[in-house]
């Protein structure tokens, strides 16, 4: 089966926590309702370094954000990707980890995150519910965004499958 690539858009993609933002990011201002707007800061390389990484590990890029499809609307075109498949999170227990369970199913799995220290025990049990795949749970800073290092660790856990 192909590898998957989940990403989440803030923390890696939108590096919240980041003062100063890091070089190379660019503000963007979405409307969330017909009044507000929330700023979102993107680097417009991340597109092509993600579909790269897709490319050279045979992997499918799928969004795993609590923003939806609407990542598909406002972060994929800002930053050069194509429309992507959607984990739709429909249980409130758990966080993201049923959901991704079910769509990643007996996929080797690598997935872009700032939240995975929110509780560690069921991060644990979803990782060993899944041996013997790989399982990448790449924590990403939302303070740096991804980095070189990020997609370089992804990769390397996805090199045993090549």
């Amino acid at each position: 089966m192909r590898p998957l690539i989940l990403i989440d858009v803030d923390g890696p993609l939108n590096p919240w926590a980041a003062n100063p933002k890091p070089p190379n990011y660019r503000p963007f201002d979405i409307r969330v309702g017909w009044w507000r707007k929330l700023r979102v800061w993107l680097d417009p390389e991340h597109g092509g370094q993600l579909r790269r990484l897709a490319e050279e590990t045979g992997a499918e890029l799928a969004w795993a954000t609590t923003w939806l499809h609407r990542a598909n609307t406002e972060i994929g075109p800002r930053i050069g990707l194509p429309e992507l498949k959607v984990v739709e999170f429909h249980d409130a227990h758990g966080w993201k980890y049923p959901a991704v369970a079910r769509y990643a199913y007996e996929r080797p799995l690598a997935w872009f995150d700032d939240d995975f220290a929110l509780d560690r025990d069921r991060c644990r049990e979803f990782v060993h519910k899944r041996r013997p795949l790989t399982t990448a749970l790449v924590h990403v800073d939302p303070a740096t965004g991804i980095t070189a290092q990020h997609l370089s660790e992804a990769r390397k856990a996805f090199s045993s499958n090549l």
